[in-house]
């Protein structure tokens, strides 16, 4: 009697480890967000590094994150139907509310703005390689971080 318990058990043990864990609920997964909120990162990149900035984004939810990329919300400039001060001025709200800015390929001068704004709020700053887009994204230091040249 007792070995027949002793399998019940582990045959009750096995089937909750082995049972499919449901889906989520749209209000668990809110729950989820709201207990735990992810770091908020804005994607730092050049006009001329525009076409990457799908594969940017990708880079930056696959490391669990949430991107602030302003290329994603406002094309450029808004396809220059708006000022350009009105949307540098909604990126700048955007980088002060970020946790963290990571800079994507070479640096121009409004990148080099972003980040200068960025370490005098204290925010950490991260640089990225993207010359191998994209097959791949590579962290770099910032001494290895290249300038952009102007035309």
């Amino acid at each position: 009697m007792e070995a027949v318990s002793a399998k019940a058990a582990a045959d009750d043990i096995l089937d909750r480890i082995f049972a499919p864990t449901p889906k989520p609920s749209a209000l668990d997964q809110a729950e989820e967000t709201l207990r735990h909120p992810k770091k908020l990162v804005y994607a730092a990149m050049s006009n001329r590094n525009f076409f990457w900035r799908h594969h940017v984004q990708k880079f930056i939810l696959d490391s669990g994150l949430v991107p602030l990329s302003p290329f994603m919300l406002f094309e450029y400039y808004l396809l220059h139907t708006v000022p350009k001060a009105a949307v540098r001025e909604a990126m700048n709200n955007l980088l002060a509310r970020s946790d963290e800015v990571w800079v994507f390929g070479t640096l121009s001068l409004g990148v080099k703005v972003q980040i200068g704004i960025a370490k005098r709020l204290n925010k950490p700053v991260r640089y990225f390689d993207i010359s191998e887009l994209p097959v791949a994204v590579l962290p770099i230091s910032v001494e290895t971080a290249e300038e952009e040249l102007r035309d």
